[in-house]
């Protein structure tokens, strides 16, 4: 199978599992007991103090590092390997701070295959052939004072 085409995929299925996770914890949120239910719907309701807006501000440039650096994959930008860390990191931060969560069996299903499918992301984009796209193309180097390659 071409690299490329391969690197392709998995970022779309990619980007299908980030929402289809947010989706289903949504969609889904009433098959929780009631308990667990109330706990969740707490977390997104009361004031907003600065814990909360900081949260939000970390979520919203995570979202923004995650489109950019899957644009960038499927463009072979040289910083997109980078770009795609960067996003992971901050989801890890996202999740840190987040606290105690609750989330549905579907929700979590897709999560960890999103984790799955971005470790095969990875993977290609490090790992095999396709990563030297990623890298900066060789220069020549002249002797100090040239203005052409010398002569063979």
């Amino acid at each position: 199978m071409d690299k490329r085409r391969l690197l392709w995929t998995l970022i779309v299925v990619n980007i299908f599992l980030t929402f289809a996770t947010v989706g289903a914890q949504g969609m889904l949120s009433w098959t929780l007991p009631p308990a667990l239910a109330d706990y969740a719907h707490s977390r997104f309701s009361g004031d907003w103090d600065l814990g909360r807006m900081f949260r939000l501000m970390l979520l919203a440039t995570t979202a923004l590092f995650a489109f950019a650096s899957w644009i960038t994959l499927a463009s072979f930008w040289r910083h997109a390997r980078a770009l795609y860390v960067c996003s992971w990191v901050l989801g890890m931060l996202v999740i840190l701070c987040a606290g105690p969560s609750v989330r549905t069996s579907l929700s979590a299903m897709f999560r960890e295959l999103n984790a799955l499918v971005s470790g095969a992301i990875f993977g290609v984009i490090y790992f095999s052939d396709l990563a030297r796209r990623f890298e900066r193309p060789a220069t020549e180097r002249f002797p100090v004072g040239a203005t052409a390659p010398p002569s063979r």
